[in-house]
């Protein structure tokens, strides 16, 4: 008999942590619990407590890699928090799935602290709203493969792209790509769709088209109210793309961020280079730096240590050079520089885009249909994007 029970009392104890191994979440890290439910001030105490990360049995390497390396799954922390990864999928500018079966969202611990404070902010503003996820980390391997194949042409590039010499906030998960779904779950109307190659998805021109009518009082004030929420979780928003919101500065992220290259899981240094406990020898050989662009500029006017942007409008692309009194110039005077193995030509020089844009348009008019504006830090050709940063004193 005593034999019997010690059988049911066996089968007991079997059964019950069968339960409860089921009743819980299956993780193989260090937190147990899901912590969605949590306020952003209960998860600041979470992060000081020694709790780092959250590992599910079906994380990959490459996530635990991650998170190990001060990224965390916004998800596991935030359920209200939509995520849809485009460039997981085809509905993406390159229509590519640049990312295979990599889906979710990952930020510096500290970022998506922010966003998830966010989200709260948004709750209280507008009860059933939520944010949702395009993009967060991405590696420098898909910067660089966005850059190596898209199929538009190098003004484009320069204007939509980070070059991938510099990296991108993306590139060290400090950077998220944003929008806001309705009680419903439907996306609200922004005026264009995510990653649109158009100005009337900069916010910069936003009251512009607004009074004429191209965006919507509604497009408008929900722009305003994605902007709000995010800059008020020290976010910044940037000037040609409505989605996009960056947590610090591009120096700053190289000073304290661990680069992400590759999806790769190598020997853990030659995927990320940690600024911060690596030593000079170990940083020379393992990390890339940002690299300075070698364009070379004719004349050079550089002023060394002091940014000074301008505006101008390209008029002309040659493999030759041109002389500037050619009749091709029709009476203008061009300066030229040399960049990617080509001449080019511009005219005027303006501090302020609007400036500009007036300017090409008045180009356009006298036949220079193609012209375009480009973006120069001491008659140094730059991208429309950083020309911004640099303006606000700080760099991407």
């Amino acid at each position: 008999m005593s034999s019997f029970v010690e059988r049911k009392v066996i089968l007991f104890l079997c059964v019950t942590a069968l339960f409860f191994s089921c009743s819980h979440h299956h993780y193989d890290g260090v937190v147990s619990e899901d912590d969605s439910g949590l306020l952003v001030t209960d998860l600041e105490r979470v992060f000081q407590d020694s709790v780092k990360y959250i590992v599910r049995r079906d994380t990959t390497d490459f996530e635990k890699f991650l998170l190990q390396h001060g990224l965390i799954r916004v998800r596991d922390f935030n359920k209200a928090i939509q995520v849809k990864m485009k460039y997981a999928t085809t509905d993406n500018f390159m229509h590519k799935n640049m990312y295979g079966d990599f889906r979710e969202a990952y930020l510096r611990k500290e970022v998506g602290l922010k966003l998830i404070s966010a989200q709260h902010l948004l709750e209280k503003i507008k009860p059933g709203y939520r944010l949702i996820i395009y993009d967060a980390m991405r590696p420098l391997s898909v910067q660089k493969f966005m850059w190596d194949s898209v199929a538009v042409s190098p003004y484009m590039k320069y204007k939509y792209l980070s070059n991938p010499k510099f990296h991108s906030l993306h590139n060290y998960g400090a950077a998220v790509d944003v929008s806001i779904l309705d009680e419903n779950g439907k996306p609200l109307d922004m005026g264009t769709s995510y990653d649109c190659f158009c100005e009337l998805a900069y916010p910069y021109f936003e009251k512009r088209f607004l009074s004429n009518g191209k965006l919507t009082r509604e497009q408008y004030n929900n722009r305003l109210l994605l902007r709000n929420i995010m800059q008020k979780n020290h976010f910044s928003g940037i000037s040609t793309e409505w989605w996009h919101f960056n947590y610090c500065s591009r120096k700053y992220a190289q000073a304290h961020f661990s680069l992400i290259k590759s999806f790769e899981v190598p020997k853990p240094a030659l995927l990320v280079a940690d600024n911060k406990k690596q030593d000079t020898v170990q940083k020379a050989i393992l990390a890339e730096p940002a690299m300075k662009d070698t364009t070379k500029v004719l004349p050079a006017t550089a002023k060394t240590g002091k940014h000074k942007i301008r505006f101008k409008v390209q008029i002309k692309t040659s493999k030759r050079q041109i002389a500037t009194t050619d009749a091709i110039f029709k009476g203008l005077k061009p300066w030229q520089y040399y960049h990617h193995g080509l001449y080019k030509y511009t005219v005027g020089s303006f501090t302020d885009l609007n400036k500009a844009l007036i300017y090409r348009n008045k180009l356009r008019k006298m036949g220079f249909s193609d012209c375009f504006i480009t973006a120069f830090d001491n008659d140094e050709r730059i991208t429309i994007k950083d020309a911004f940063y640099l303006k606000k004193g700080y760099e991407r």
